[in-house]
């Protein structure tokens, strides 16, 4: 399987990710395990909806 994300893109959304264990989640009503598959589609290319909405 190739990695369809660049090292950049997985960075800022790791960032966003950790800012959110740090500060408080912005998504109270998902479950971790729909953040993993939502991750998980997102690095595959099969979602271009990155987990994050972040610039």
């Amino acid at each position: 399987m190739n990695c369809v994300r660049n090292d950049e893109e997985i960075a800022r959304v790791e960032n966003w990710a950790v800012e959110g264990v740090d500060e408080g989640t912005r998504y109270p009503g998902m479950s971790y395990e729909q953040g993993v598959v939502d991750t998980l589609a997102w690095l595959r290319g099969d979602s271009e909806d990155a987990p994050c909405v972040c610039e």
